[in-house]
């Protein structure tokens, strides 16, 4: 599996007051490794008709932003437990603890209630990672498929827990065509050599493989990680296909 998000570069970091809620939870959890709204209604009414509408779509807006705010405080109450490898607990949550009053959700229940926000899709990359490190494939494979993000980041390590469901399945040249892509979104992110490095490999199959994309990615992590892990682990790669820089 590809080894989760952890120690991600400093970025500068706007200011904080100016911040969403769930910009806010994405800030908390940046530096951790094994780490996203739209709906829009149209009626043609008249009279009494439009106040309704009117008073309809203050409530949606106002509701909307209540569950963002509720899903981005759940997030942040439960992803302690994976990051503490407590997996099943991170997915079920802990109905025994009581924080200001509610129990700690789960993962699976954020995703359910509050998939279509931005917390709550992060929370499905959270939920994915927790089923891939207990085995449970599929499940992993559905959560991954309902994250998203704008988050540069955040897409990296969704196309990487993508990849590693295609890995799994045996699917490794679309697998490495995810990870090229995921260390390709955000030039400061320290996990770009393990996606190019995972990604070379992936290609480098003896059996409809793409050897030459895989001789392009080593060559690469040779040029852009000089006298690193990942630097000489290309070139032992290298020298088994008898290629020379």
């Amino acid at each position: 599996m590809i080894r989760s998000q952890k120690d991600l570069a400093e970025v500068q970091q706007p200011t904080v007051e100016r911040l969403t809620q769930t910009e806010k939870l994405l800030l908390r959890y940046e530096g951790i490794r094994d780490w996203t709204m739209g709906n829009q209604r149209t009626v043609g009414m008249i009279g009494l008709g439009v106040v309704a509408i009117v008073v309809g779509i203050l409530w949606y807006v106002g509701q909307r932003k209540t569950n963002s705010e509720h899903a981005a405080t759940y997030l942040s109450r439960v992803l302690p437990y994976s990051i503490q490898g407590e997996y099943r607990r991170a997915i079920d949550g802990d109905m025994t603890r009581r924080v200001q009053g509610d129990p700690v959700y789960g993962l699976s229940y954020i995703v359910r209630e509050f998939g279509s926000t931005e917390a709550g899709s992060q929370a499905a990359l959270a939920l994915g990672n927790a089923y891939y490190a207990l085995g449970n494939y599929d499940s992993a494979g559905i959560a991954f498929d309902k994250a998203s993000s704008d988050y540069p980041l955040v897409l990296a390590s969704i196309e990487a827990g993508r990849a590693a469901i295609l890995e799994h399945s045996g699917n490794k040249i679309e697998a490495a065509k995810l990870l090229e892509s995921a260390a390709r979104r955000d030039k400061g992110n320290p996990l770009n050599a393990d996606y190019l490095l995972a990604a070379a490999r992936d290609y480098d199959q003896p059996q409809g493989g793409k050897r030459d994309d895989a001789i392009r990615i080593y060559r690469e992590i040779a040029e852009v990680y000089p006298s690193t892990q990942f630097d000489d682990a290309a070139r032992r790669e290298l020298l088994k296909l008898n290629v020379e820089l």
